[in-house]
């Protein structure tokens, strides 16, 4: 299994910013990445660019949410 989880370093310790489902023992390797505030805004700057686009949900071509109910 392989799964992305974002976190806080304090101190020695990796506060996790969600609830990881995993039993107690489990064995794991953890990669860490560091990303400083130019990547966040780049990561933002991407991902609203993405939901300006608008989404593909079949042949109509749905650019806004009131667009569904206009039909």
């Amino acid at each position: 299994m392989k799964k992305v989880y974002k976190g806080t370093v304090e101190g020695n310790v990796i506060r996790l910013d969600e609830k990881i489902h995993l039993p107690i023992g489990t064995k794991t390797i953890v990669m860490l990445k560091t990303m400083d505030k130019e990547e966040q805004e780049e990561i933002k700057d991407r991902q609203l660019k993405l939901l300006d686009k608008g989404f593909y949900l079949g042949k109509i071509f749905y650019v806004r949410r009131k667009d569904l109910y206009v039909r």
